[in-house]
């Protein structure tokens, strides 16, 4: 079984803490807030004992009762927290995105690198069945050879959180904007796709083709879109949003047809993707016996236990964090001129 403890107590610590009751392997045992009111109030909600809530990080980053913590803090602090419990020799699920530039990034390989602790970014659906599905049907060949990617991730954000003070979603200091938000998922999709037609051994070369954005006052982007080829493989078009939903399936086209994904980021215990071709046109149900946040911790723990310091493709290898780190630090840059 593997202690898990929580760091930050928002909404991702609170996914968090349900996920993990599916769990065989994992049970959260101890939580950290700079609030003493969240402790209570989730410790209450989650049967944490007191002497298990802490009220500094550090407290419970270097508790010897636990094996692995989770970060949920806001953005601007993960890369300071992967380096302070990759020293601690704990184990580590860190909240996308996991860094906000490459360069933090690589302070953060060099250190896991130097403990070997274990390491994952948490984008959830990478864990789930859905996506050995899409995996094997490319490999399987269905669609032929892939040739574009279409991927979107965008909700209504309520616009007056914009005029709240300090929301983490519109300040450029906590990691606020949706390319730090969400622009993770589409990202790492294609990234995916790419280090899979790459054999995932080969450096994978792309080239940013075109950028929109759309940034509010604040001085943080509201929206956006990316183009990508990769080259000598296929080409990319993502757009991503907190102003208003993008309920668009992504779709995976190739040589004989096309692949749809309804739901790719969240997918349900029940979901279902559809492959059309000239041949045939059919709807895949999947099934998975967690939810998606408990497919990743349960992924994690597996890893733990057996002393690995990464989860297997296609969770989200170290290598993969790296590139998508430099992909989303290239597209922030481009928007803000930093």
């Amino acid at each position: 079984m593997v202690r898990w403890g929580v760091l930050g107590l928002g909404r991702a610590a609170d996914s968090f803490a349900n996920a993990i009751r599916e769990v065989e392997n994992a049970k959260l045992t101890s939580i950290a807030s700079l609030s003493k009111n969240k402790n209570l109030k989730f410790g209450e909600k989650f049967n944490i004992p007191k002497n298990c809530q802490f009220n500094s990080y550090e407290e419970l980053i270097n508790c010897k009762e636990i094996d692995a913590l989770y970060i949920a803090t806001l953005n601007y602090k993960h890369a300071d927290l992967i380096i302070k419990i990759s020293e601690a020799n704990k184990g580590i699920l860190c909240e996308k995105p996991m860094t906000l530039t490459k360069d933090e990034s690589k302070k953060v390989f060099d250190q896991l690198n130097k403990s070997k602790v274990f390491f994952l970014e948490n984008i959830a659906y990478r864990s789930h069945p859905q996506t050995n599905e899409i995996i094997n049907k490319i490999l399987n060949n269905e669609i032929g050879n892939i040739t574009q990617v279409e991927s979107s991730f965008g909700f209504r954000v309520n616009p007056i959180l914009k005029f709240k003070p300090g929301h983490r979603l519109f300040v450029k200091k906590f990691g606020g904007g949706a390319i730090n938000d969400i622009g993770c998922y589409p990202v790492s999709l294609v990234v995916l796709i790419a280090r899979l037609l790459k054999n995932q051994d080969t450096e994978i070369q792309y080239n940013i083709t075109d950028v929109y954005k759309k940034n509010n006052f604040r001085g943080t982007d509201d929206e956006g879109s990316l183009k990508i080829e990769f080259q000598n493989l296929f080409d990319a078009e993502l757009k991503i949003s907190i102003k208003k939903d993008l309920a668009k399936p992504t779709i995976i086209y190739g040589t004989k047809g096309k692949m749809i994904i309804p739901n790719p980021w969240l997918p349900n215990k029940n979901t279902s993707i559809e492959v059309s071709t000239s041949e045939k046109n059919y709807i895949k149900k999947i099934s998975s016996k967690y939810s998606v946040y408990a497919n990743t911790i349960k992924a994690a723990s597996v890893a733990i236990q057996q002393n690995n310091n990464y989860c297997k493709f296609p969770n989200m290898t170290w290598e993969d964090s790296i590139i998508s780190s430099k992909i989303l630090t290239e597209w922030k840059n481009y928007l803000y001129k930093v």
